[in-house]
């Protein structure tokens, strides 16, 4: 039998117990050989999950925070115990629904993405706006004006879709790319990270792929509508990001 890659999942719980576990059950329901999988779970909440049972997988890590980080800090705080060839950013409110990581790995093998995702799609089976165009600072404001919709670009022949930038919801991409990008900004907290490092990817001449062929369900949260912190958070990541040199040089290309 021929050994399959190990790919490194980093997932962050912040009280996300119910949804974790639903996360991994669905991961071993649809992606049989769950033994190539390296798992790093970060409790952000410090003591909030159960130990989770390490048996199905290659290696288990499960990182307790004795205070609170932000999203990118607690991936590359996951990064630097991954051993896989491949390294994967999951949200634990996501759910497997059938196999994706081959299918994905297929198109980084053939050089047709660097950094891929599945189309993410709600319980309808709606695709989520988790992949788009560079944003301008006015599409900030029209996405939250009545009537806004998101409008999917159409894939290609191939099945492929090539947007700007991708959510970091579900990221796979080798592990030697996620370093030599060196890592996500930490400066950024819960918004933009992932904007501002598919930019620098871009700039780099990575290719971005979401692959329509490949669906993964999530529930989304929309925190930034409801709460003013994290409307505060999102007003504050994109102020960083549209006055940095990352998105100048994005813009002059």
């Amino acid at each position: 039998m021929i050994s399959r890659p190990l790919i490194s999942l980093s997932v962050i719980s912040h009280g996300n117990a119910a949804q974790l576990s639903r996360l991994l059950a669905s991961l071993q329901q649809h992606e049989k050989d769950t033994k190539r999988f390296q798992l790093i779970v970060t409790d952000n909440l410090k003591d909030d999950l159960p130990d989770l049972d390490p048996s199905p997988w290659e290696s288990l890590h499960l990182l307790r925070n004795p205070r609170q980080m932000g999203f990118a800090q607690n991936h590359n705080q996951a990064f630097e115990r991954a051993q896989g060839k491949y390294y994967a950013i999951l949200n634990p409110d996501l759910m497997f629904e059938r196999p994706v990581f081959d299918g994905l790995i297929t198109r980084i093998h053939s050089r047709q993405a660097d950094l891929i995702a599945p189309v993410i799609v709600d319980e309808s089976g709606a695709p989520q706006d988790s992949f788009r165009a560079l944003p301008a600072p006015f599409e900030i404001i029209r996405r939250r004006l009545p009537g806004y919709q998101f409008k999917p670009p159409q894939p290609d022949g191939d099945q492929m879709i090539r947007p700007d930038w991708m959510a970091g919801m579900f990221w796979l991409m080798e592990s030697d790319i996620y370093r030599q990008l060196g890592g996500m900004d930490e400066r950024y907290r819960l918004y933009f990270e992932d904007v501002e490092f598919c930019t620098r990817a871009r700039l780099r001449g990575l290719k971005l792929l979401v692959d329509a062929q490949f669906q993964v369900r999530h529930d989304a949260q929309r925190s930034s509508r409801t709460n003013p912190y994290y409307l505060f958070l999102h007003i504050q990541s994109a102020l960083r990001f549209f006055t940095s040199p990352t998105y100048r040089r994005i813009k002059q290309r």
